[in-house]
């Protein structure tokens, strides 16, 4: 699971609205890990911000996993990242069977 914290609630808006590689790593990281160890849901995200005492964290149920690969699979391919497309396609078949 990976760390966040954010100074406001627009540097979190500016992360999550638009694709990036560490949001997709962490999407694609997280199902691996989860299929890894069996669960039925993956941790992917633990959210802060500054002036809060709390944090949240964003889990992704199975059901959904062969839906976040595709579209990590297709930001992979619109950068040309051709290893990470690769290893994503590996797991979403994997994930698709599950």
């Amino acid at each position: 699971m990976v760390k966040l914290h954010f100074t406001s609630t627009e540097e979190f808006e500016t992360l999550f609205k638009n694709k990036s590689a560490k949001v997709t790593d962490s999407i694609v990281e997280g199902i691996q890990l989860a299929m890894q160890e069996r669960k039925r849901t993956a941790p992917l995200f633990e959210i802060s911000f500054q002036d809060l005492d709390s944090f949240y964290e964003i889990s992704l149920p199975q059901s959904q996993w062969a839906v976040a690969l595709q579209h990590c699979l297709d930001y992979y391919h619109s950068k040309d990242m051709t290893d990470q497309a690769i290893d994503t396609w590996k797991l979403l078949e994997a994930a698709k069977v599950w």
